[in-house]
């Protein structure tokens, strides 16, 4: 039964007319009036209404309805109630969407790890601080180079030219005169 013959109005029947035939039915078939009245008819009546009283609603539902009248007429049984504007059709995934956004993900990885170039070691400043790799000059001044290179020891600390290395690490003058390396040797 379609809302046309629920509301008991033709297709071509105004808004108006449409409104007269829900409020009379409604009337007559509510519970508060009617001790008999259907909960289920209310309903009818009541979607009914909400879709015919709508100009899109009923326009989509017009459509519908043609639709289940051509497949009828072909030999085709209806495949279920005529669908309204607010019932939406099955939402898809974009699977397509994400696999392609993958592929250029990972392209983009791939990328990066085969053009990778690890950054050389940075030169030395020539500041000797705690940590850093020096090499003992002939005259006995520390100077720093790379600690990937050849060298002679680390500085463990840096004291003034008036104080002592404690008795595990040798002293050297810093290169600058800044002070004196307490260089621990490598063995």
């Amino acid at each position: 039964m379609n809302h046309y013959e629920v509301l008991g109005v033709d297709r071509d029947a105004t808004t108006g007319e449409i409104r007269s035939a829900f409020r009379r039915l409604a009337r007559a078939h509510h519970p508060d009036t009617n001790a008999a009245g259907s909960i289920e008819m209310l309903a009818s009546i009541n979607e009914a209404w909400r879709v015919l009283g709508d100009a899109q609603l009923r326009r989509a539902y017009d459509r519908s309805l043609d639709v289940q009248l051509v497949a009828g007429a072909a030999g085709q049984a209806p495949t279920g109630p005529p669908r309204t504007d607010t019932e939406l059709p099955p939402s898809s995934f974009p699977w397509r969407f994400l696999a392609g956004l993958a592929v250029v993900g990972i392209g983009i990885v791939l990328l990066g790890v085969f053009t990778y170039e690890p950054s050389k070691p940075r030169p030395p400043d020539n500041l000797l601080q705690q940590g850093s790799c020096v090499v003992i000059q002939d005259n006995g001044d520390a100077v720093e180079v790379n600690c990937d290179d050849a060298h002679d020891g680390v500085v463990e600390s840096l004291i003034g030219n008036d104080e002592q290395c404690p008795l595990s690490l040798e002293p050297h003058r810093d290169r600058q005169g800044l002070g004196v390396a307490c260089v621990h040797f490598d063995v």
